[in-house]
């Protein structure tokens, strides 16, 4: 195999790489086939002052140098054959002697000025989208919906003392739950109603046996309540049962509640695998925060009633009211829930290096392509036409045909086993990168589903990749490729709800919502924790949507570029294309 440089040399280069012994044998020839005869002085200064004498000669030496030939028998160095000539240069191309090959472009021009400051441009942007998306987040925790189930009551007198009933209006004249929330959460000029977006729940049976009907009833409509934060539809659940006010009336020894001193309970239900970072805000404020400063504001108030405590035991003044925390999906192991978000930016750069690959390595039918001697189909190629003059001038026509014909089909086949292998490559990826949760884990990592439909999703998912970035590096080259790639990355990167959930940012990062990474990061974790499960068909869908719509588009794209590349290259008045890969002629 002989390859062809990325630049291939003139006649007169050619002419002028012959050995000595060449020039010998056609001085001899020369010298027998015209007698010499003795030049006058006029000639020799004619000679000696025309500009290019030194090139004519050459041209005309080499002009009788075909005649020799010819008449030998032996094909010319620009015809194929089997002449010895041919095994000194396989291959032979008319060409016109190019200042700067057209792939590679002067370094001191345009081009390369622009796209230098756009890549400056674009670096810059990656420090925007990353500071700008997490700057300041806490500003933003309006944007988190949670959701508060009221269910407290004042238990009946009935199921009092007798001699404690008469009490009941003066120690709890409504619920206790009821009274710390209107003072707090829906008091709109608290700051706590302001730092979160509170929505009022009730349930279907309210008021029908209770606030939220029957015990059984009451279970059913938290146990919605709490499938609706794991399916993202809130992002808590803030809930006081029923009996929260007869827990806290469990602390009066006379109140005839049985058992005594039963500490008022609230619920805080929550996903965290939905997202990690973001639930560590929600936290705070309402396992810091929130219950914390309510149970305060109670004991408080009652320490400085001598009444009240007279009747109370001291002992719920140290313990208060106190908050459990419900995780409806549990992160056992950091790393796991970032893979979620990381195992979207692996696939991304190996589809990218999958596409960068593909462009690089040539099959057959896309190097022939790239030499335009070659026939294409429905195309008639002209034999390249003689100067119309001697002196050298006049348009280069397209150059002769090589033999070699190309059909759409080949073409269309060798970029079906391109993309096939390339499919290949992904799904050994992703396998791969299951493995590694394996092996950190031990064994004991979590899945939700399984191992196998991680695999499966990440290799579907990493079919749109391969055809965004085939569309992306065919529509504004291989020099720019890098930089655009990088700069969509970092954009999902940041609005993928990967660190931080988008509503936590900027408002422009809810583009992210139109992005495949976005729904990578939330069907991963749907398969590790569960959350957001009835929505793992707008995953598949969302995918599928971008398989159809770019992968015929990536087609067309590929396909054309490589059908008209070298009359895309006559048109700028280059008459080849070279591009920076290694051709191989037998």
């Amino acid at each position: 195999m002989t390859s062809l440089p990325n630049r291939l040399s003139s006649r007169d280069t050619l002419e002028s790489m012959k050995s000595p012994q060449q020039e010998a044998g056609r001085g001899a020839n020369m010298s027998s086939a015209q007698p010499a005869s003795a030049p006058s002085t006029d000639a020799v200064s004619q000679q000696s002052a025309a500009p290019g004498a030194a090139q004519m000669a050459v041209i005309s030496v080499a002009m009788v140098d075909v005649e020799d030939q010819k008449k030998a028998g032996s094909p010319t160095p620009s015809q194929p054959g089997d002449g010895p000539g041919d095994d000194a240069l396989p291959y032979r191309c008319e060409l016109p002697d190019l200042e700067e090959p057209p792939y590679f472009q002067p370094y001191w021009s345009p081009p390369f000025f622009v796209t230098a400051i756009g890549a400056l441009i674009v670096i810059w942007a990656f420090c925007w989208l990353y500071v700008g998306a997490f700057w300041n987040p806490t500003t933003r925790l309006t944007n988190l919906h949670m959701t508060v189930l009221d269910c407290d009551m004042v238990p009946p007198a009935s199921s009092l003392n007798a001699t404690f009933a008469p009490l009941l209006p003066s120690l709890v004249p409504a619920p206790l739950a009821s009274g710390m929330l209107a003072a707090t959460v829906w008091n709109q000029s608290s700051l706590v109603s302001k730092t979160l977006h509170w929505k009022r729940a009730s349930c279907p049976r309210a008021g029908k046996g209770g606030r939220c009907g029957s015990v059984a009833e009451e279970a059913a409509c938290v146990a919605a309540l709490s499938d609706d934060v794991r399916q993202g539809e809130s992002w808590g659940l803030l809930y006081f049962s029923s009996n929260f006010t007869g827990s806290y009336l469990s602390w009066y020894p006379r109140s005839g509640i049985t058992p005594l001193y039963q500490q008022p309970v609230a619920q805080y239900v929550y996903a965290r695998g939905r997202d990690y970072s973001t639930y560590t805000y929600l936290g705070a404020i309402i396992l810091s925060n929130l219950m914390p400063g309510l149970s305060r504001s109670v004991t408080t108030a009652l320490a400085s009633n001598p009444q009240i405590m007279s009747l109370l035991s001291p002992v719920f003044l140290a313990t208060g009211i106190s908050v459990q925390g419900v995780d409806l999906a549990p992160v056992r192991n950091f790393g796991q829930h970032f893979a979620s978000y990381i195992f979207c930016v692996l696939m991304w750069l190996g589809s990218s290096f999958v596409v960068v690959s593909s462009y690089q390595f040539k099959l057959p039918a896309e190097s022939a392509l790239l030499d335009p001697r070659t026939k294409r189909q429905g195309q008639s190629i002209s034999p390249a036409a003689k100067p119309s003059d001697g002196s050298g001038g006049g348009e280069s026509a397209a150059p002769a045909s090589n033999g070699i014909t190309v059909r759409w089909s080949e073409l269309a086949w060798e970029l079906l086993i391109k993309a096939l292998i390339a499919s290949l490559l992904m799904f050994v990826l992703m396998v791969l990168l299951c493995a590694v949760l394996w092996a950190l884990g031990g064994g004991n990592e979590q899945w939700y589903y399984n191992p196998g439909y991680a695999i499966a999703f990440g290799w579907y998912m990493s079919w749109s990749f391969i055809y965004i970035n085939a569309v992306l590096l065919h529509v504004i080259g291989i020099e720019r490729f890098s930089s655009m790639t990088a700069l969509l990355l970092i954009l999902q990167l940041t609005s993928a709800s990967g660190i931080l959930s988008v509503e936590l940012s900027n408002r422009f990062f809810y583009i992210g919502k139109g992005l495949p990474f976005f729904y990578g990061v939330r069907g991963f974790r749907t398969i590790f924790f569960g959350t957001m499960e009835d929505k793992m068909w707008i995953n598949w869908l969302v995918f599928t949507a971008y398989n159809v719509v770019f992968a015929p588009l990536s087609l067309a794209l590929v396909s054309h570029r490589l059908w008209t590349a070298p009359s895309r290259a006559r048109k700028a008045g280059v008459g080849e294309v070279a591009m920076p890969i290694v051709i191989g002629f037998a």
